[in-house]
Formats: structure tokens, C-alpha cells, sequence
């Protein structure tokens, strides 16, 4: 129920520490892993479990309490600010890649998409958009220090932030970057641009992960305690790709069972149904990513992707893959050029608002986003 999810999820009442009216105002921003962040601002990483939420989030929480006083508001600005410098950047690599129209579709589908309510809640999302989006157009334009320094950041953020040291190597090597014209070569395979010594500043991605294993480690929680944390307290499961895909296949194929037999959604909490069908859009943008944009962008979304399903949860496999490939700026890049093409982007946006009222309802509500229940 709903109050068990509160006394289960907040012990300390921090969700519900604003009034009658402040309580209805911030719940669609502090729920669920909300509060873990929160607890982790406060008080620092003191258990095990906390170990499997990245730092860099709760500690910008912490500063920006200095100013305002309050975790929470501190936490709202951070992420309407992340969230915003976010689409901006994106839509600046949606135009040098694809054109005006497109970048503003692109921005749009991502800003009203049905899982952006985690944009604007007290979670990491904004935070590594921003990051993620400015790594890549940081390498675009050629400043590797930056590129690095921001892709250090986002390792910090979350776990995928590492992946970033893939497509900026990609794009140092084989472009498009327009600080360098490239050079003409004969097979596709050779690089476009030669090695130099701004190649190293992509070491700081992988080193933002290493420093935080190397506080966990000199906590005593181990230096792989976010793997550890994740499998024993979240219930992921390390399995290759294929196997999370066919779990997630199963399980959404049993929602659909059960669906059909007339059994009462209040009987079960599953996200199978809507999780397989988010997987199988994100599916189809990939391809047009690597149909459309250079291969950076395709090899970071697949990669993206690829880590949800190698990491399945028990019984729920697929669960948060959705908000996963929410910040895959690339697949909402090619969307956006196909929504303009086929003259689709309002029939888009429309759905998608629809969607995004229902799952921040569920949301502010204490119910698991994409379960048929509110």
C-alpha cells in the first residue's frame, strides 16, 4: 500500500516534512530513491546499501543546503537547473547534427516524454543529462579537457557515466569534431585524426569512477560495493544481455497472461509490460541512430542499453530501463528528426504528456511508475 511504501521508503518522515499544502507540492519531486539521496546528503554514506547511489548528486544537495537551508529545495533547484542547461545542450548537438527543426523536436520528446517526471524529481537524471550531453558536445567541439572533466563528472553521477569514455574516444579518433579538419582515408575502419597527447584528459572518465571506488574502499564497504550493493540489497543479478532480454520477454509475455485471465492488477505490482514495450521503442531508435548519426552516438545509446539488460532485477527484469533510456540523449536525436519527417512531433508530444500525467501520478503516489495501478 501506499502508507506501508512511505514507512518502508522514509522511516524519518523527510518526504512529509513541509506542511499539508508543502507535502502536495513536493511529492512529485521526493519519492522513492529520492529519499536515499536525501539520507545520503545528510548523513554521508554509513551503510552498505547506500553505496549503490553515486555521490556527486547528494553532494551538490549538500552545498546548495548551505545557501537555501533545506535538502529538498536545494535538491529541486539542482535538478530544474541540470534539467534545463541539459536541453540546451541537446538541442545545440541535435542542430550540428541534424538541423533546427529536429533539435527543437528532439527537446520536446525528451522534456514531455513519459518517464521525464525523473527530470524534474530528486534524482540523478537531470544532473546526467546535463553531464552526459556536455561531454559530447564538449568533444564536438574539440575542448578534451572539458569533454574529460565533464565525463568525470557523470561517473560520478551514476554508474553508466563511465560508458562515456567510449564515444569520446570515438569521436577523437574518427570525429565529427570541428576543432581539426580530418583527414582523408581510404577504409572506414582507419582513423580520421591521428593520435595526440589531448587524447589522455579522456582518462578522467574511468578515474570518476575509480575515486569513488576508492572511497568505498577506505570506508571499509570494498571497492566493488556498488556491484555488491545492487545485487544483494536491489536484487540485480550480473547476466549477459540476451538473458536479461529473454527474461524481460517472459515476464512481459506472463503480465499479459494475467492480464487476459481477468486477474486483478491489485494482485500483482509488475513493470514487464511497460518496460519490454519502452526496450522495444528504444530498439528501433537505435537503429536509427546508427542510421542517421555518427557512430559515437549509436555506440554510447547501445551501450546504455546494454547495461540495464545485463543486469536484470529478480522478478521484475526489466525494471527501470525505461527511465534508463529516458537520458539516452541519442535515441530522442533520431526521434526527433523522424517525428519532423513524418510530421508526427505534436501526435508524439500529445501521447506523451497523457502518459507522463498517469506515471506522475503514480509517482507522487507511492506506487511503482508503470504498474496498472494508481
Amino acid at each position: 500500500t501506499a502508507s506501508g511504501a512511505v514507512h518502508a521508503f522514509d522511516p524519518h518522515g523527510i518526504s512529509g516534512s513541509f506542511g499539508s499544502l508543502g507535502n502536495v507540492l513536493v511529492a512529485p519531486a521526493v519519492r522513492w530513491d529520492s529519499i536515499w539521496y536525501l539520507q545520503i546528503a545528510h548523513d554521508g554514506y554509513r551503510f552498505a546499501q547506500e553505496a549503490s547511489f553515486y555521490p556527486l548528486y547528494p553532494i551538490l544537495v549538500r552545498v546548495g543546503s548551505w545557501l537555501t537551508g533545506s535538502l529538498v529545495i536545494a535538491g529541486l533547484l539542482l535538478s530544474f537547473g541540470a534539467m534545463f542547461a541539459g536541453f540546451v545542450i541537446v538541442r545545440r548537438l541535435t542542430e550540428l547534427e541534424l538541423g533546427a527543426r529536429p533539435a527543437s523536436a528532439a527537446v520536446n520528446l525528451i522534456a514531455f516524454g513519459p518517464m521525464a517526471l525523473f527530470l524534474s524529481a530528486l534524482y540523478t537524471e537531470s544532473l546526467f543529462l546535463f553531464l552526459s550531453a556536455g561531454t559530447f558536445y564538449a568533444a564536438r567541439r574539440g575542448r578534451w579537457w572539458v569533454a574529460g572533466a565533464l565525463g568525470g563528472l557523470a561517473a560520478l553521477t551514476r554508474v553508466t557515466g563511465v560508458l562515456l569514455l567510449v564515444p569520446v574516444v570515438l569521436m577523437f579518433f574518427y570525429g565529427p569534431r570541428s576543432d581539426l579538419a580530418p583527414a582523408s582515408v581510404t577504409s572506414r575502419w582507419r582513423p580520421r585524426y591521428r593520435f595526440t597527447p589531448a587524447i589522455l584528459w579522456s582518462a578522467l572518465i574511468p578515474g570518476g569512477a575509480a575515486l569513488f571506488s576508492a572511497y568505498l574502499a577506505a570506508r571499509g564497504f570494498g571497492a566493488d560495493a556498488t556491484i555488491h550493493g545492487q545485487q544483494q540489497f536491489f536484487d540485480h543479478q550480473l547476466v549477459g544481455p540476451l538473458v536479461g532480454l529473454w527474461n524481460g520477454a517472459t515476464a512481459a509475455w506472463h503480465e499479459v497472461r494475467l492480464e487476459l485471465a481477468g486477474v486483478p492488477p491489485s494482485t500483482y505490482s509488475s513493470q514487464a509490460l511497460l518496460q519490454f514495450g519502452g526496450l522495444v521503442l528504444a530498439g528501433v531508435a537505435l537503429c536509427g541512430v546508427f542510421r542517421r548519426l555518427p557512430i559515437a552516438y549509436g555506440a554510447y545509446a547501445a551501450l546504455g542499453l546494454l547495461i540495464p539488460l545485463s543486469s536484470p532485477t529478480v522478478g521484475d527484469p526489466l525494471r527501470g530501463l525505461d527511465r534508463y533510456a529516458s537520458v539516452l540523449f541519442p535515441l530522442f536525436m533520431w526521434a526527433g528528426a523522424w517525428a519532423v519527417e513524418h510530421r508526427a512531433v505534436r501526435q508524439l508530444v500529445v501521447l506523451s504528456c497523457l502518459l507522463l500525467a498517469f506515471f506522475a501520478a503514480q509517482f507522487a503516489t507511492w506506487h511503482w511508475v508503470g504498474t496498472p495501478l494508481l
